[in-house]
């Protein structure tokens, strides 16, 4: 019998598989169409200062090696501050980065990303974003990694530009998931997802 937490998308040459603790609603996905449901408080983030923090998203990744980008339009229901879609590369429970489609404490729907590094996460918030969603995409080259946001999937412009460490992992689990850090739970769905195995020739416009 297949595994319950093991999604295959046909655009995508590897299998999703659940880590973290299991969402009390199971993943959709329909059409090509992945939609996760976040519990109440599932959330990814270290904070720097030290205070409490929480890595508890249920996400669906693959370990990938080698150069790769991952897009996808991610459309969360944002209801709370801090729901998000999110494409996340994960290492290890003290290392991951992830770009988000977020709504923030002022009402705004905003592209945000975070890196977190021996177990501190950093925090950038980036320009609005209409509610129904925005293209998110994830990328390595080499032993740097990018993260980009666009309007249509065809124009990016870059959010984050950063290393991993020294050495560079030899690869990094990548995929989705959904947030709801302050509130009762929420939906996002990723439609249009895509990935390939070439590298980034400019990383300031994702081309």
């Amino acid at each position: 019998m297949k595994n319950p937490r093991e999604l295959e998308i046909e655009s995508l040459p590897f299998t999703l598989m659940g880590e973290g603790p299991q969402s009390q609603v199971a993943p959709l996905l329909q059409g090509g169409m992945l939609t996760l449901t976040a519990d109440a408080g599932a959330d990814m983030f270290l904070d720097p200062a030290g205070s409490a923090g929480t890595a508890d998203a249920e996400r669906y990744v693959s370990p990938v090696q080698g150069d790769f980008r991952l897009s996808a339009f991610v459309s969360p229901v944002f209801v709370s501050d801090f729901d998000s879609g999110v494409l996340i590369g994960y290492l290890d429970p003290l290392n991951w980065f992830k770009i988000c489609a977020e709504l923030d404490p002022s009402g705004t729907t905003r592209v945000v990303s975070v890196v977190t590094r021996d177990g501190k996460s950093d925090d950038c918030d980036s320009w609005p974003i209409d509610r129904a969603g925005t293209y998110l995409r994830i990328s390595r080259l080499g032993a740097a990694f990018a993260l980009h946001a666009s309007v249509d999937g065809e124009r990016w412009n870059m959010v984050r530009y950063f290393a991993m460490g020294d050495p560079a992992p030899e690869s990094v689990k990548i995929g989705f998931a959904a947030q709801s850090p302050s509130g009762e739970g929420t939906t996002a769905t990723f439609s249009h997802i895509a990935f390939d195995a070439k590298t980034l020739t400019q990383v300031r416009d994702g081309s």
